[in-house]
């Protein structure tokens, strides 16, 4: 019976003008590995073409291939070659182990790793090398824009600035004014700190002149030099501005003579700002009394501006949109009389997403509708029971899988734990070369640090996504206590029950009605955001 075979691919950053590396060429090449094998191939998984990390477990299409093997829907995963699979020890280990016992195996086209001890040995090497190759490319390629910065050579990656041009002297790159953009550049600054012109304010005004934005410019210099337009998708139309851009242009110590290299650093996910490594003098487009004057003003704004005074929101920071599943911001909107309290989508605003759903959702009115639901549940003793029982059955089987791979993850600690306490007995022996053993014992109490380390992550994991018996048992406590003064306006003893119960909300627009599905772990439910028409809880839409 012909045996079933997808196909796995994934590039690094480094790899897409590779032709042999790119996703095309993996695929390209594993169809013929299998036309060769004779194998029937059912799916073809390519991870994101701008590059996807071989340490991380949760790429989609990994993660598509595990659940395909976990329904017994293929027989054998192909892929180029071992670091197109995992670029880490312990996550090549873990995926592995985890779709050998749903009996799919692994073939690689540039590699045959039988199993075997030695087969096993040459592959957990080449994977420990894949893995020490990842950190060196990381170290190498950091080392080295540093050395270019430090040289005086700015790393724009071939976008300059607005009211910049990028220019090359002797191997350095250098920023040079572009008077037309440094023209506007400086008016932005005039208008907000000589004319007194809110943000908002810069905006209609470029907008009116229409004045052409960054993208504007960029898209039509690549479209005349016949190059295709890369990234920087632009939603708004030519010559409309943001709230964003203008503000980017108002804290960039680029335009007073400092480029900065560094400034945004990773922490765990987030990008977040710090002390810049390196710097570059440029030229100057504001004077330094002018940044000074900028800098006050958008202190004393931040600091004194309505809207960055703090409001409460029942579902702050728990709610997310339904088209694009970005979190979704609660914003206060001062009308001059009135104020609203919204909810909104801003992926669109900031240019991160292109999401459909432009409209605000009143806050009071969806706090106040998902308040009586809750209320009505805690409320009533046996829908709360009932609620965290099926919330339970609901969890263990989502967790299914990770409980599967916290055991395997077990497995092979105890197993290269094995093999370390087999090596004091060879070095005992005195039979084996010492060198020869020790080498061994590093690369096994290397690959046991990588294993413990994921088996933490999962248990931490599956610790976040079920509710252990004390705490469904504080569950009811609480409702027990609090129930005859539930109906109460005490805002943070609401909020304690929104976390506890761990509400959350998805907010979009169907049949032109506004939908909120609510979730909790004692149920769900579809409200419908009204928008009374009294005028302060009216919601209105996002241009």
């Amino acid at each position: 019976m012909m045996k079933r075979a997808i196909l796995y691919a994934r590039v690094s950053k480094d790899d897409t003008q590779n032709d042999s590396r790119n996703l095309q060429g993996q695929l390209d090449m594993c169809r013929d590995y299998a036309a060769a094998h004779g194998y029937r191939i059912v799916a073809e998984l390519a991870e994101d073409d701008r590059g996807a990390s071989g340490a991380l477990f949760d790429l989609p299409q990994l993660s598509q291939a595990i659940a395909m093997a976990r329904n017994g829907e293929y027989d054998i995963l192909i892929t180029r070659e071992l670091d197109r699979f995992a670029r880490k020890l312990s996550k090549q280990l873990i995926v592995e182990e985890e779709l050998r016992r749903h009996g799919v195996t692994i073939e690689y086209v540039l590699g045959e790793y039988p199993d075997t001890p030695e087969g096993n040995l040459m592959k957990n090497v080449r994977a420990t090398v894949a893995e020490y190759e990842r950190e060196k490319i990381k170290e190498r390629m950091n080392r080295g824009r540093i050395q270019k910065v430090k040289a005086g050579s700015v790393m724009t990656h071939g976008r300059a600035p607005y009211g910049y041009r990028l220019r090359e002297v002797r191997s350095i790159w250098a920023l040079e004014i572009y008077e037309p953009e440094a023209g506007i550049v400086r008016q932005v600054f005039t208008w907000y700190t000589e004319e007194k012109i809110g943000i908002i304010g810069v905006v209609r005004r470029l907008n009116d002149l229409k004045v052409p934005t960054y993208l504007d410019t960029y898209q039509t210099d690549t479209e005349k030099s016949g190059v295709p337009k890369e990234g920087g998708r632009k939603i708004r139309g030519w010559g409309e501005w943001s709230r964003a851009t203008v503000h980017h242009i108002l804290t960039n110590r680029t335009y007073m003579g400092i480029w900065e290299y560094g400034k945004r650093k990773q922490s765990g996910t987030k990008r977040i700002h710090g002390d810049s490594i390196a710097t570059v003098d440029v030229p100057a487009i504001i004077s330094e009394e002018t940044w000074d004057a900028t800098k006050a003003k958008l202190k004393y704004n931040r600091e004194n501006s309505k809207r960055n005074q703090k409001h409460k929101y029942l579902l702050g920071k728990r709610v997310k949109c339904g088209d694009c599943s970005s979190k979704m911001g609660a914003t206060p909107n001062y009308t001059g009389k009135r104020i609203y309290f919204y909810y909104h989508c801003q992926a669109k605003r900031n240019f991160a997403k292109d999401c459909n759903n432009t409209v605000t959702y009143s806050a009071q009115s969806l706090d106040a509708d998902v308040w009586n639901w809750v209320y009505s549940l805690m409320t009533d003793p046996r829908q709360l029971e009932i609620g965290l029982q099926e919330y339970q059955m609901r969890r263990e089987e989502d967790i299914v899988p990770l409980r599967e791979r916290a055991d395997i993850i077990s497995q092979l600690i105890d197993n290269n734990q094995e093999q370390l306490n087999r090596l004091v007995d060879l070095y005992l022996s005195g039979q084996f070369d010492k060198e020869i053993l020790w080498e061994r014992k590093n690369r096994l109490e290397t690959t046991i640090a990588g294993l413990e380390a994921e088996q933490k992550s999962i248990i931490n994991e599956l610790e976040g996504r079920t509710l252990t018996e004390e705490q469904v048992l504080s569950i009811i406590e609480f409702a027990r206590e609090i129930a005859p003064r539930m109906d109460t306006d005490n805002f943070d003893k609401k909020r304690e029950l929104i976390e506890l119960l761990d509400v959350t909300a998805e907010l979009n627009v169907e049949n032109g009605e506004k939908i909120a599905i609510v979730r909790c772990f004692l149920g769900e439910k579809v409200l419908r955001v009204a928008s009374k028409k009294s005028g302060i809880l009216e919601t209105h839409a996002i241009k």
